[in-house]
């Protein structure tokens, strides 16, 4: 299954003297500025060791702000500091919208968000979020040359930047080059294609050899789908479920596998699957696939959309009600710190340039000199002269993604929920389509 929950996720240090530094040029500032020690509440759906350590750190540097991580969940995770899908549930994704939502449009709530799971365009439309552009525009500390320039204005809505991208995964096909090459498909690694075309590439490769699958998971292919044509289905707020747009979508889906062109079995093993969906999380994993594989943009609906698609990991908003939007905003930047972006605790790929760049060469030559740590077994890693080429490869794809993939969390789980019973044969296209239209309307105008 397609992790539909993403993992959750720059100021000087004090040097231990009485006073504390100004956020935003660094200088100290006198005592009688100081005034008690005020907290920043950030609202996440569940906690992680990154933004944990991240806090102590930055308390540690200004000893007159307390971060606390507030934490909303039902479920309790399989095991101490686990990040499993497993631990994730409908429930979980529920309390921590509704919750945090609640709180934030009746004038409360938390100082910073993780955005990955709220309704991002219901805030920005009801003025819920802070324009970043506007605190950036007035602190000369904050570097953004350091960042992704293509991956912060695709972050955009509208003129302005609501949530910052801390990390983000890159969307993907692995192609297998050598079984595409003997099945006769040329397909161009650096030109979009559609889900229509990747279907007459199927039926190519079942007749030249059925062996040779594309492992794709129905429920993952679905949640991309809805991502791809997010702003269709929901309309300004109005679903469209209840459309020929969406049960197009599950009736292709549903006839890929039923005409055996899919196999939802997901494997590792290059030799059994043409095409694989992957997320890049991190350098290691993009320098680590297998000699012989090669990544493909991915096939989105209309076939035009140029370079990778990308979704933000950890992505905070400032409330805009909140009376600590200052040092809201400097523990963001200390999260975008080079120390902090080159933390092993961070999920997915940095949003500092120069510290992914440094994390491919080192994963580059520790490949070449078998010196790397990892779970990928020996003899599935790739050469140090093939590993060496995908850095520039690796480079080229994060620097031309430039479509943010976004959607509300709570209506993909409902999408999901009710698509099982398509898939299995007890409710028709129409029937689904209908339920789902009724649940996300209903859930929308909440």
């Amino acid at each position: 299954m397609l992790s539909i929950v993403l993992l959750l996720s720059a100021c000087s240090g004090n040097g231990g003297g009485g006073g504390s530094k100004d956020l935003n040029t660094g200088e100290e500032k006198p005592k009688s500025e100081q005034g008690g020690q005020k907290t920043v509440a950030i609202s996440v759906m569940m906690k992680d060791r990154f933004l944990e350590a991240a806090a102590r750190k930055f308390e540690e540097q200004h000893k007159d702000i307390h971060i606390e991580i507030k934490e909303y969940r039902t479920s309790q995770p399989a095991a101490e500091g686990s990040m499993s899908m497993e631990a994730i549930s409908l429930g979980d994704v529920e309390k921590y919208v509704q919750s945090v939502t609640t709180q934030v449009i009746s004038g409360k709530g938390p100082d910073l968000m993780l955005m990955s799971e709220l309704p991002q365009d219901k805030f920005v439309a009801k003025k819920l979020l802070v324009n970043l552009n506007d605190l950036m525009a007035g602190d000369s500390s904050f570097d953004q040359n350091a960042l992704y320039s293509n991956i912060f204005q695709a972050s955009q809505d509208g003129d302005g930047i609501y949530a910052m991208p801390l990390s983000f995964s890159i969307s993907l096909f692995q192609g297998n080059t050598e079984l595409l090459k003997n099945a006769g498909l040329s397909v161009d690694a650096d030109k979009p294609w559609s889900w229509k075309e990747f279907k007459e590439a199927a039926k190519k490769l079942k007749l030249n050899d059925s062996d040779k699958l594309i492992s794709l998971d129905p429920t993952g292919l679905l949640f991309d789908f809805i991502e791809d044509s997010y702003n269709q289905l929901v309309e300004k707020g109005q679903p469209k479920f209840d459309s020929e747009l969406f049960r197009t979508m599950l009736t292709d889906i549903k006839s890929m596998y039923e005409d055996g062109l899919l196999n939802e079995s997901f494997s590792f093993n290059s030799n059994k699957a043409a095409f694989q969906m992957v997320n890049i999380f991190s350098p290691e994993q993009a320098l680590t696939m297998p000699n012989g594989l090669d990544f493909y943009q991915k096939p989105n609906v209309s076939g035009q959309k140029e370079g990778s698609a990308f979704r933000p990991i950890y992505s905070l908003g400032i409330n805009s009600k909140s009376a600590v939007q200052q040092e809201a905003w400097a523990f963001i930047k200390f999260l975008l710190s080079e120390e902090m972006q080159a933390s092993p605790d961070l999920s997915g790929l940095p949003m500092n340039k120069s510290v992914n760049s440094s994390k491919l060469k080192e994963i580059s030559q520790k490949i070449e000199t078998g010196t790397l740590e990892t779970m990928v077994p020996a003899d599935m890693l790739p050469d140090g002269e093939t590993a060496k080429k995908r850095v520039d490869a690796v480079e080229k794809l994060i620097s031309n993604a430039g479509h943010r993939r976004t959607s509300d969390m709570k209506v993909i789980m409902i999408a999901m929920e009710e698509f099982k019973s398509f898939m299995s044969g007890q409710k028709s296209a129409e029937e689904v389509s209908k339920l789902i239209q009724n649940r996300v309307k209903t859930y929308l105008n909440e």
